[in-house]
């Protein structure tokens, strides 16, 4: 796939190699996207093979979104997309809605490069939201959780997705409220399993860390 797809969103110069230097940056060759982090020489690229496991895995979220009936999703705060790319791959129409350019490019390339059953946007959440009302039959939410106290570091992925993360004022309630917006049939919200919920939820599925909470619309 040609750099040029993204000349409009970065100002990208030739280079032979990754560049050096501190913070992040973004790196393109035939292997597509990534991210150098700190001057190491490691490259951060999107997996497919991450994305077909979690879909083989994520029985709790596709029944929590429906996936059998193949709805229309938004996942609203897509990330790297690993959660909304394995509905994609159980057959929903899927919308990856992410504001940082630079997750956005990378989660981008991946569903280009490889052909992926979804729609990328780079655009805040709540004006997405607000353009697009009652469009989809299920919003999903998966807002980033709050490090813990003496807690080990998170992997590469995560480190990354929290320093590239734009942070608004908005609470969870706000979000939901925003989310029940745009969505036909139901929200749903993907908390620590002992997180406080944003609101009374229709139901809830539980895994053994985390849970999902369902709100009809």
């Amino acid at each position: 796939m040609p750099a040029g797809r993204y000349a409009d969103a970065f100002a990208l110069q030739p280079l032979d190699r990754p560049p050096p230097g501190p913070g992040i940056q973004l790196y393109y060759d035939e292997a597509g996207m990534a991210l150098t982090h700190g001057g190491e020489r490691r490259l951060f690229r999107l997996r497919l093979d991450r994305v077909r496991a979690r879909a083989a895995q994520s029985l709790l979220l596709a029944r929590a979104c429906g996936a059998g009936k193949r709805p229309s999703v938004a996942d609203l705060f897509a990330g790297w997309g690993v959660d909304g790319l394995s509905l994609a791959l159980k057959g929903c129409a899927v919308t990856l809605v992410e504001y940082s350019p630079l997750v956005w490019a990378l989660l981008d390339d991946l569903v280009a490069r490889h052909a992926l059953p979804a729609t990328v946007v780079c655009a805040d959440a709540s004006t997405w939201c607000l353009a697009h009302r009652k469009s989809v039959d299920v919003a999903y939410l998966d807002p980033m959780f709050p490090p813990r106290r003496k807690q080990a570091l998170p992997d590469q992925s995560m480190q990354l997705l929290r320093e590239l993360a734009i942070r608004d004022d908005l609470d969870l309630a706000e979000r939901l409220e925003q989310a029940r917006a745009t969505a036909r049939r139901r929200v749903v919200v993907k908390r620590r399993i002992h997180d406080p919920a944003a609101d009374r939820p229709a139901w809830q599925l539980r895994g053994g860390r985390i849970r999902f909470d369902v709100y009809r619309v």
